[in-house]
């Protein structure tokens, strides 16, 4: 799992650095060299989907997620892993259902083509169960380190 999360945070990082290159290109070429990149735009609103999908994982990996922890902090642990335990099914739960309709949604809508640069549409809605699974996957393995804790490095952070 975590080589799973490691490669979409990395896949992301990818995508953040090509979405600033392709900006700064399409900035310089409209008013600098006059003439535009007519896809530019819509390349970068796909990657910046995408990157959103696959960022959630390592997010939710890393704990990264804003929370409220005011029941952490005042109750036993044993409760505070069930409390964790229950958060991450709730995830588990909003994963599935963003897995299910995402996979509806490609299905229903995969076969339109990008009006600028023809790309099947397949390939950008596919974020979206991509992105649920992602969710699922760490979800659970999460559910399974409120029980058995994950390897941590020398800052107390879960190994990526």
């Amino acid at each position: 799992m975590r080589r799973l999360v490691r490669l979409a945070d990395q896949t992301a990082g990818w995508l953040l650095l090509a979405i600033c290159v392709l900006n700064l290109a399409a900035v310089f070429m409209r008013y600098v060299m006059l003439n535009s990149i007519s896809w530019s735009e819509e390349a970068i609103r796909y990657m910046a989907v995408w990157m959103t999908f696959l960022g959630v994982a390592s997010a939710s990996w890393l704990d990264e997620h804003m929370d409220m922890n005011l029941l952490d902090t005042i109750l036993s642990e044993t409760f505070q892993r069930f409390h964790r335990a229950f958060l991450h099914l709730l995830a588990v739960i909003f994963g599935v259902i963003v897995l299910w309709q995402g996979s509806i949604y490609v299905k229903l809508n995969g076969m339109q083509t990008a009006p600028t640069t023809g790309l099947a549409m397949a390939w950008i809605y596919s974020a979206i169960p991509v992105g649920g699974l992602l969710v699922v996957l760490v979800s659970l393995v999460k559910i399974y380190d409120c029980f058995v804790p994950p390897p941590k490095d020398d800052h107390g952070a879960p190994v990526l």
